[in-house]
């Protein structure tokens, strides 16, 4: 089987595993979108030349002041991927959109395991969209401190 029915063939299984139906590829974009919790975008994409499938999702904005904590946060959250379970944090330069990344070759996956894939990143993108509005949120309270401190945010193991 090639690699493109392959991935087709994994998202038809997954969408069966959601009970929505058998989920595609479009095709002009490769990709399919999902929605979970009604604000988790998640996009599935096919990357042909490299035979893998690209999961993204749109955690939030950096903040635009006193982001060096958040960020030093997700650097570390990246190295190994100890803290992302496998994904990659990252920025969006022009938008200063937080994504979480993550692929894997079609051809080392079956329904089962990309369902795990799916539900691990799924998991990974709540936990950070939450864990970077609780950093920004510490950031607007300290905005209002008379000291003019910075908020103290001790960084959190998603492991």
């Amino acid at each position: 089987m090639d690699k493109r029915a392959l991935a087709s063939r994994l998202l038809a299984d997954l969408g069966n595993t959601l009970t929505v139906g058998p989920l595609a590829l479009d095709e002009a974009t490769h990709s399919c979108v999902l929605l979970f919790d009604g604000d988790l975008v998640v996009n599935i994409e096919y990357d042909d030349p490299q035979g893998r499938l690209v999961l993204s999702s749109y955690l939030d904005e950096l903040p635009r002041e006193n982001a060096e904590p958040l960020l030093r946060e997700l650097l570390a959250a990246n190295l190994y991927w100890h803290r992302t379970r496998g994904a990659t944090l990252c920025l969006e330069e022009g938008t200063n959109g937080i994504l979480l990344t993550y692929s894997h070759s079609v051809t080392e996956l079956d329904s089962a395991s990309f369902e795990t894939v799916v539900e691990n990143f799924v998991n990974q993108a709540e936990r950070w969209t939450r864990r970077i509005g609780q950093t920004k949120q510490a950031a607007a309270d300290g905005g209002n401190r008379s000291d003019g401190a910075a908020p103290a945010v001790a960084p959190t193991n998603f492991a």
